[in-house]
């Protein structure tokens, strides 16, 4: 009787350790489907607002004003246009320090 009572603890042990695991990934999956999107936002914004994010935009930026100045094709020059124009939409002009880039940018989006 001391064996059967034994196996029975031990085979309730095993499901009862199996049902905390499923539980508690559900939990986690559920705790992850409501926070998870909040998080990524947060991290995107951090990210957006690093100091080496904003560098490489203004860099980059730099590249394309020259781009647009050598390229002598008008075809070419609206497509380097319009990829400035997706790719700095939301970008904040006041972090670029220099005058004349910033002014670029602003005339790029159709600003004077």
């Amino acid at each position: 009787m001391k064996v059967v009572k034994a196996v029975l603890a031990v085979i309730l042990a095993i499901v009862l350790m199996i049902a905390i695991a499923f539980g508690s990934g559900m939990l986690n999956m559920t705790f992850y489907e409501f926070f998870g999107m909040k998080k990524a936002n947060i991290e995107r914004k951090i990210f957006k607002e690093n100091k080496s994010h904003v560098e490489g935009m203004i860099s980059d930026l730099a590249k394309y004003k020259y781009e647009l100045a050598i390229e002598k094709d008008e075809i070419a020059k609206n497509a380097i246009r319009s990829m400035i124009r997706s790719k700095y939409a939301n970008f904040d002009e006041t972090k670029i320090e220099d005058y004349a880039l910033k002014a670029f940018l602003i005339q790029i989006r159709g600003g004077y």
